[in-house]
């Protein structure tokens, strides 16, 4: 009996060996819950499925991971659409078996990338305003045969986009992510004549309106490539939306109207936050009207071509339109807090209307020119353009945060001060930034940003940006004129900071100009507790500039705390009793 019992005691030792995990596989043993979390993470929903082919332990268990993610290698840029079949064939391969098992997707993420991300769309450059189509070169365009490769892509891309969107949409997903990268097509300057058909051909499209209403659906964001998409004719429920993206999606003519109504209360009730980015209309002049009772933040970019928008929205809270070529914009949105309207010259002036006042806006952006000619054809055009920003200024009454583009730079003495006649003064804010645009010249930006400083009397914090100036690209080698011969573009302005106390310089070349603008700003800066300086580290004669900044600012009472071959940070240090 003694041998028997040890036979089996040795036996059952055997089975709980080749059933205990092996130091390379300890982590077999945690429990449901931790091994889900650790698919979790797996960045390729592919791989995770491939996780079943560790031991039987892992068998099946991805099929409960609540997010899946696909992540395609970028394909090159000469390659047809099989690439894109083959990618989609393995994710509906995956989704189908997950469907089959039962379990629910709480999120979804696919992608599918062709080429580098130099050649998508967002990457690529803007057209400038007024420039000539015909003989515009944009660098970094597909070549023709990449071209005819993006037409044979195309369908294969609508198709997958389609089947994608109905499987989030019929089983349950909350959270849909689908990014479609393929190469930059330009907008068709002729789409008021461009409809379903084509050579006889009927163009392929997203259909929405062939889709259920989702019903878990919470946040989505859809970026097709610029595929087409066509919008349902009737109302189409996203009931439980409450973030939506629209990126890089071209809408056929007629589509305004439909867009405006899909991201109004009629069909997203519960809509908070709105996206859209590089939406091409394919017609002109198209209206949209935007109806969104607990609408929050509103974020269009490149949304063309639009002749107004209008907008209805007693909730919204942030507002950010930039390049968007709205000829009219309206605004109702009395509790707005934040808003940006950058449309400078692209491709007209904007007229905008707003319903009463904008009283709880403390942060605002805006374009400003501050010079032009006086008997230039295009300076009825250039005022035109101020007027909009003019209007916000005088709408924004509790304003306490201004960030200005200033753009216009004063070429010759016929030029005509726009800002010192028409800019009213401001003396709620308190927080100043001024990007200089590229237009200046290194020597050329004071003058404007001298006017502009005369509208304020109460800052506490001042920041001047410079760009790489154009001219930099042609002096750097041959060595930068750091010597300026208008030192009283400065002390001609009626500029006081008595109440500065910090002043932030980037993008400095270490000209005359920048060092008089600082001594003009120490002049009448008394409470000054903190100035940071940064240099274009592209220039690389600035090192005795620098040098006379930080004895400007040791002479006002101020101790370096910090200084490396670009960067000089100087502060007032204040010692309590």
């Amino acid at each position: 009996m003694d041998a028997t019992a040890a036979e089996e005691d040795e036996t059952r030792a055997a089975k709980r060996a080749r059933l205990t995990p092996s130091t390379a596989d300890l982590i077999s043993g945690l429990d449901d819950d931790v091994l889900l979390r650790v698919l979790g993470l797996v960045p390729d929903a592919s791989d995770a499925a491939r996780t079943g082919a560790l031991s039987r332990r892992w068998r099946g268990l991805w099929a409960r991971v609540p997010a899946l993610r696909f992540a395609s290698r970028p394909e090159p840029l000469g390659v047809s659409g099989a690439g894109l079949e083959r990618y989609a064939a393995v994710v509906d391969g995956v989704l189908a078996r997950r469907a089959r098992s039962g379990c629910a997707i709480e999120s979804l993420s696919i992608l599918y990338a062709t080429g580098s991300d130099e050649h998508s769309l967002e990457h690529q450059p803007t057209m400038p305003p007024f420039a000539d189509a015909a003989q515009l070169v944009i660098p970094g365009l597909p070549e023709p045969e990449t071209e005819r490769n993006l037409e044979q892509q195309m369908p294969a891309s609508v198709y997958a986009a389609q089947r994608w969107m109905g499987y989030a949409f019929r089983h349950g997903v909350r959270s849909f992510d689908l990014d479609l990268r393929l190469p930059f097509v330009p907008p068709n300057l002729s789409w008021e004549h461009d409809d379903d058909y084509a050579e006889g051909k009927k163009r392929p499209a997203v259909l929405l309106d062939e889709l259920p209403d989702p019903v878990r659906l919470e946040t989505m964001r859809l970026a097709l490539g610029g595929t087409r998409l066509r919008l349902p004719a009737a109302i189409m429920k996203f009931a439980s939306l409450t973030d939506l993206s629209l990126e890089r999606i071209r809408i056929a003519a007629g589509g305004a109207h439909l867009l405006g109504r899909l991201v109004s209360s009629a069909s997203c009730p519960r809509l908070q936050k709105l996206r859209m980015k590089k939406i091409y209309i394919q017609a002109f002049y198209e209206e949209m009207s935007l109806e969104a009772d607990v609408l929050s933040e509103l974020w269009m970019e490149d949304v063309r071509v639009l002749m107004s928008l209008k907008l209805t929205t007693p909730r919204l809270r942030v507002l950010y339109i930039y390049k968007c070529s709205h000829e009219v914009l309206s605004v109702s949105a009395p509790r707005l807090e934040e808003l940006a309207i950058c449309q400078l010259g692209y491709p007209a002036p904007m007229r905008l209307d707003v319903d009463g006042n904008l009283p709880c806006v403390r942060r605002l952006k805006l374009c400003l020119r501050s010079h032009c000619r006086s008997n230039s054809r295009l300076s009825s055009y250039l005022k035109a353009e101020n007027d909009t920003s003019l209007l916000l200024l005088e709408h924004c009454s509790s304003l306490t945060c201004l960030q200005v583009i200033l753009h216009g730079p004063k070429l010759s003495k016929e030029d005509v001060n726009m800002i010192k006649s028409r800019v009213p003064h401001l003396p709620h804010v308190t927080s100043l930034t001024v990007n200089v645009s590229l237009p200046f010249k290194r020597h050329g930006y004071g003058a404007s940003v001298g006017s502009l400083l005369t509208r304020f009397r109460n800052l506490k914090h001042l920041s001047l940006h410079l760009p790489f100036f154009c001219e930099l690209y042609y002096d750097l080698h041959a060595g930068l004129n750091h010597l300026c011969h208008h030192r009283y573009h400065w002390k001609s302005n009626d500029i006081s900071m008595d109440h500065l106390q910090e002043v932030e310089l980037t993008g400095l070349t270490g000209t005359d100009c920048e060092l008089w603008f600082m001594k003009t700003m120490l002049a009448s800066a008394k409470r000054l507790c903190k100035v940071a300086i940064s240099f274009n580290p592209c220039c690389w004669q600035h090192p005795g500039k620098m040098d006379a900044f930080e004895r400007m600012l040791v002479d006002e009472g101020m101790l370096v705390s910090h200084r490396d071959t670009h960067t000089l940070t100087c502060l007032v240090i204040q010692i309590f009793y």
